[in-house]
């Protein structure tokens, strides 16, 4: 049993490391630094409807394309962890608050929970679910004002 919790933390450590470096790419758009990350083959479905990438290179361009498309047309974005992350066997399961701001629009706020499964130290497959209500909010925000994010 202390080894398993061992492993258990080591992956949810993992994935903090993972999820600070993410944030530092945010910031420098130097996605390359997170391809320690993932396994060669790993998938990565953002919950965009879009099917998931499959293989590390085509899954840091998901990633970059992701934050590039909403991320970036806002003047502020906050991601928050609502807890600590907690593990299910080889997967390492988050739920996140994403805020945004855009001046003189509404600010944008989306739930929802992210799943990453290991092998080894790396992330295999990565997952991201937006709760039902959160696609709900998304699409009325954009319908009202998505065409002021392209100014």
């Amino acid at each position: 049993m202390e080894a398993y919790r061992g492993t258990m933390m080591s992956i949810q450590g993992r994935f903090l490391e993972y999820a600070d470096a993410f944030e530092v790419s945010y910031e420098d758009d130097d996605w390359s630094r997170l391809a320690q990350y993932f396994t060669e083959e790993a998938s990565y479905d953002s919950g965009d409807g879009n099917g998931p990438a499959g293989g590390r290179d085509a899954l840091l361009d998901k990633l970059k394309a992701a934050v590039d498309g909403l991320d970036r047309a806002m003047d502020s974005r906050s991601v928050t962890f609502l807890q600590p992350p907690t593990t299910e066997g080889d997967t390492v399961i988050v739920n996140w608050r994403a805020l945004y701001t855009k001046a003189g629009l509404p600010d944008l706020e989306i739930l929802g929970c992210e799943y990453a499964r290991f092998e080894g130290d790396c992330i295999a497959q990565l997952r991201d679910e937006i709760e039902p209500a959160s696609i709900e909010v998304l699409t009325a925000w954009m319908g009202a004002h998505g065409e002021a994010l392209a100014t």
